[in-house]
């Protein structure tokens, strides 16, 4: 982590009327998405479709609940088009609107032949679908517990839990349990490299895993909310996971081999040392989990 780029954060992070501020900027400039950002989530979306065939749940006919949906809807409306009855999109703050909307659209109709192989429909179909209006619930501020109990069938998130404190995805995954209804589903794509590395291609992608909890250093970068990293592992998403009484259906997490080589010279953070050293290196899990 580069000082002036923790300093900048931090300052954001203490603004005030930042909401405020927010929609000002959105009336003045439509958000502006990441062209190769939205491509991957579409893939990590098809990837979660096929995710959960895999581990026999049902696409089709289901009530779907994300977690925490973000600026662009492309994977909730994926699970639409795979024939998903309802979809459910939550989140701390309104960030989607229409133009975020016609975006992810735009986003799938480029990709239009990938999509129809993976939910085993033709294109034409899929083009005339994509013409139709997507109208999700959109639940925000979402308050999970008041959600009513076994209500959806799969919940689903794409790099979100790793922003979220450890006790508070312990109360999360509580959560889920209860609003899923009986053989319910998760599938959850977790983003576990320095989200620092992804300004500053100079860094390990891991390098995060040497700052201490409580040096100095990490508790500013910590300031933002829109900053914060668990740095939780792999294995730690699967033993919580297995707490809040779900079985792993299915899991990937591939050790990345450029990250094995950095952690033999990275002097790691208390927290870190002695653990296995494939497990701090695995920087993308995605899990299916089945309501016990």
């Amino acid at each position: 982590m580069k000082l002036h780029a923790v300093a900048n954060s931090a300052l954001r992070g203490v603004l005030p009327f930042q909401g405020a501020l927010r929609r000002l900027k959105r009336r003045l400039r439509p958000y502006r998405d990441d062209p190769a950002n939205s491509d991957y989530c579409l893939t990590q979306g098809l990837e979660q479709i096929e995710a959960l065939r895999a581990a026999g749940v049902a696409i089709e006919g289901s009530d779907v609940l994300e977690f925490g949906s973000g600026w662009v809807p492309i994977i909730p409306l994926v699970f639409a088009l795979a024939g998903a009855r309802r979809v459910i999109l939550t989140d701390v703050a309104r960030l989607m609107d229409e133009h975020t909307t016609e975006r992810a659209k735009e986003v799938i109709a480029g990709r239009i032949h990938d999509v129809a192989t993976v939910l085993r429909q033709t294109a034409d179909e899929l083009w005339l679908r994509l013409r139709t209006p997507f109208t999700p619930s959109y639940l925000v501020p979402w308050d999970a517990e008041t959600h009513p109990t076994k209500s959806v069938d799969i919940v689903i998130s794409r790099a979100v839990l790793e922003h979220v404190p450890a006790e508070t995805i312990r109360h999360f995954l509580g959560q889920f349990h209860r609003i899923l209804r009986p053989n319910g589903a998760m599938c959850h794509v977790i983003d576990n490299s320095d989200h620092w590395q992804h300004r500053d291609r100079s860094l390990s992608r891991v390098d995060f895993l040497r700052y201490e909890d409580n040096g100095w250093r990490w508790r500013v970068a910590q300031v933002n909310e829109q900053s914060f990293q668990n740095r939780l592992r792999h294995s730690d998403y699967r033993r919580m996971l297995a707490e809040a009484g779900f079985t792993i259906a299915g899991e990937v997490g591939t050790p990345d081999a450029r990250c094995l080589v950095d952690l033999q010279d990275l002097k790691l953070a208390r927290r870190f040392q002695g653990r296995d050293m494939d497990d701090l290196a695995i920087l993308e899990s995605l899990f299916v989990a089945r309501k016990l």
